[in-house]
């Protein structure tokens, strides 16, 4: 088991290499502590890219969503932000196998077609015309997402892994959104 309190410098490098463009997440938050944190890795530079490690190795992680996945595709995330709708999720996404839950909700991992464009969120009203507001949104680009081990700032802890590691994944087998 990896130590929780390395999580970035542990886990950043894991990610890069497949592909993805991880981020450190600022204590007590769920965001990147540095400016241009949108920006793809190939933007960034090496260099930058590796002072983050080190500046930062204590952190927790998240990823940008929108790094490309090899096919065309593109690496998004569903988030299900109540428990209410995380049945449907699962039936709509055919029963995906990859994502993460923290306090509430959960968020699969997804590709994202290259006809997709901005992220969408889905509003609705509940019984007898309470507003909910906000029950799932789409991060497809230039979006962040927490991810395991990282700690959840409103529960202390770890958020945690549904099905397999996003690292571990065979990409091409995350549910496709678009087609």
């Amino acid at each position: 088991m990896r130590d929780v309190s390395q999580t970035f410098s542990q886990w950043a490098p894991i990610y890069r290499n497949r592909g993805f463009w991880p981020r450190p997440v600022k204590p007590s938050t769920k965001s990147p502590p540095m400016p241009r944190w949108q920006l793809p890795d190939s933007e960034h530079g090496d260099a930058v890219l590796d002072s983050w490690v080190r500046k930062y190795g204590a952190n927790g992680i998240g990823l940008v969503m929108g790094s490309p996945i090899g096919d065309g595709t593109t690496l998004g995330a569903f988030d299900v932000d109540r428990d209410e709708y995380h049945e449907l999720a699962k039936v709509l996404l055919r029963n995906p196998t990859c994502g993460r839950v923290g306090q509430k909700g959960a968020v699969y991992f997804v590709r994202v077609s290259p006809a997709v464009h901005g992220n969408p969120g889905f509003r609705v009203e509940g019984d007898a015309g309470k507003k909910w507001g906000k029950v799932a949104e789409c991060l497809f680009s230039k979006k962040f997402c927490v991810i395991p081990p990282t700690i959840h700032p409103m529960t202390n802890v770890p958020y945690r892994w549904i099905g397999t590691p996003l690292h571990d994944m065979d990409l091409l087998q995350l549910p496709l959104i678009g087609e």
